[in-house]
């Protein structure tokens, strides 16, 4: 069976909660193991098909919509590595009230293609999570659908 490494930071709980969905819809059909960002090690990476990174926006190192400081540390350590042979989606939480709406996005983003990964489906910005929870909820139901069948398609 396929294996997917889901990666989460949380401030709120909602990158979490999106992650839990994530792989209860994925599990169907791929072993899913889902780890914070704090337990994350570089040699994780080695196991796994496909790699799904998850981050809120933050204000971290004096500049707002940045992912967590623990995603920030991740992408630190992990920034040296080529894995142009792992398969990436990228999802975030955020709310657009603010100047930099889902940045850690854009930043997840750059990070993908400075290690050389391959996308499989464009990201996933989430607004205001628990403001508009069913809504949040069935965007991240499609997206992590659509997941499924692009990463069925490449295996």
């Amino acid at each position: 069976m396929k294996k997917i490494l889901l990666i989460y930071a949380t401030h709120s709980g909602s990158t979490f909660v999106a992650a839990q969905i994530m792989k209860e819809i994925l599990s169907a059909d791929f072993e899913v193991v889902m780890q914070n960002a704090l337990e994350s090690k570089p040699a994780d990476i080695k196991n796994y098909d496909t790699v799904i990174l998850g981050s809120p926006s933050w204000f971290s190192r004096g500049e707002e919509g940045m992912p967590s400081e623990t995603m920030l540390k991740l992408m630190d350590v992990w920034g040296k590595q080529n894995l142009s042979n792992k398969h990436f989606a990228v999802y975030g939480c955020g709310d657009d009230s603010y100047m930099t709406f889902c940045g850690a996005v854009d930043h997840l983003e750059n990070f993908v293609k400075n290690v050389k990964g391959e996308f499989i489906l464009p990201s996933l910005r989430l607004n205001g999570f628990f403001f508009d929870v069913d809504k949040n909820v069935e965007q991240v139901k499609k997206w992590a659908a659509d997941l499924k069948v692009k990463a069925s398609a490449i295996w």
